[in-house]
């Protein structure tokens, strides 16, 4: 995390709720932990966010890069 926290660029953690590889909370540590990280979470999705929500995984990228 310090080398990504280094990096100093927006970045985004679209991640869904259901994820039981990384839950949520691992997200929510990265996101507390550097300063330019957000985090999308996908209520209806699990590992394979942008897979199983790809609207709403588009959507949390779309408005991150606006």
């Amino acid at each position: 995390m310090p080398r990504l926290a280094a990096l100093a660029i927006p970045t985004l953690f679209p991640h869904g709720r259901h994820d039981l590889t990384f839950p949520v909370s691992v997200a929510q540590e990265a996101v507390d932990r550097i300063p330019s990280v957000g985090l999308g979470i996908l209520e209806e999705a699990g590992h394979m966010a942008h897979g199983d929500q790809p609207d709403a995984w588009l959507a949390a990228v779309a408005a991150f890069l606006t």
